[in-house]
């Protein structure tokens, strides 16, 4: 009777546990840009660190395929991957590379498409582990820059896609196609916009209403202005010292605008509705990958 009593109060705890990770809720993002130069990474860097000091726990997703530099700008070390997994009997936790300012990283490389092209036992394997969120709230995915399979790929897993672009016209040109594209698959109907190195005000206005213009003759996609960064020379120097400019000038005007960013993040009252479970995040992956 003890043993039967133990087994039930065991096969409750499980059940439980089980319960209450399906139930977690995981906001995903996926941040994208037209073009290489505007920002995107260092963006998604520094807007985890701000998200982690307003309380979220975080992971970064480096998805760039091939170009992978996200470790380079938090100052750390990825040496194992996604198909990491599939070796020495590995789990999720054990290819998270932990980041000096409590926000962790995962290297997609070059492997991370590779996936469909593992049978589907080890698809599932690898889809099993990185469903295995329950201990972060917030999924940062930095993609590559451009139109690309993998980019517009990470629109359909996200539950909001971020915009970075700068006012040149060749990065709001190479934006706007972007734009286009989501627009085109129906991937999404709304993004929200990132314009950054903005000199002044009037220059920011101009570039997100010239995008906000054109999407709205020419596109079925709403925008949303996120704000501005305003252009600021200590940005490059803590590039430069691979440290983010949060955590090495957390006063600079660049950290302020970043900081305005994040909380206009997570004061949008969508921002709880917006969100995945971990079976629906999970049942996202299979649909790519499966």
């Amino acid at each position: 009777m003890i043993d039967q009593a133990n087994k039930l109060r065991e096969m409750i705890r499980k059940k439980a546990e089980t319960e209450k990770k399906t139930k977690h809720q995981i906001k995903v993002y996926s941040i994208v840009s037209g073009k290489g130069g505007v920002g995107k990474t260092n963006f998604s860097v520094n807007l985890a660190i701000k998200f982690q000091q307003m309380g979220k726990r975080v992971l970064i997703l480096d998805a760039d395929i091939g170009m992978s530099n996200a470790n380079i700008l938090m100052g750390i070390e990825t040496p194992r991957t996604l198909l990491d997994l599939l070796k020495d009997d590995l789990i999720l936790k054990d290819i998270i590379a932990k980041g000096p300012y409590k926000v962790d990283l995962i290297s997609g490389g070059a492997d991370l498409f590779y996936l469909e092209k593992l049978d589907d036992k080890k698809q599932h394997e690898i889809l099993s582990n990185l469903a295995e969120l329950d201990e972060y709230d917030i999924l940062i995915i930095d993609n590559g820059a451009g139109i690309s399979k993998q980019s517009l790929t990470f629109t359909i897993l996200a539950d909001e896609i971020i915009l970075v672009t700068t006012p040149e016209p060749t990065a709001l040109t190479d934006a706007y196609r972007v734009l286009k594209a989501v627009s085109t698959y129906e991937l999404k109907n709304k993004i929200k916009v990132v314009i950054n190195q903005v000199p002044d005000m009037d220059t920011g206005d101009y570039a997100y209403n010239k995008l906000f213009k054109t999407s709205e003759q020419f596109l079925k996609i709403d925008l949303e202005k996120l704000g501005y960064i305003f252009s600021d020379i200590r940005v490059n120097k803590a590039i430069m010292e691979q440290l983010p400019i949060t955590i090495i000038n957390p006063n600079a005007l660049a950290s302020t605008n970043i900081s305005q960013i994040a909380e206009a993040i997570l004061g949008d009252k969508e921002y709880n509705y917006n969100v995945s479970n971990l079976k629906q995040f999970k049942n996202k992956l299979i649909r790519l990958f499966g």
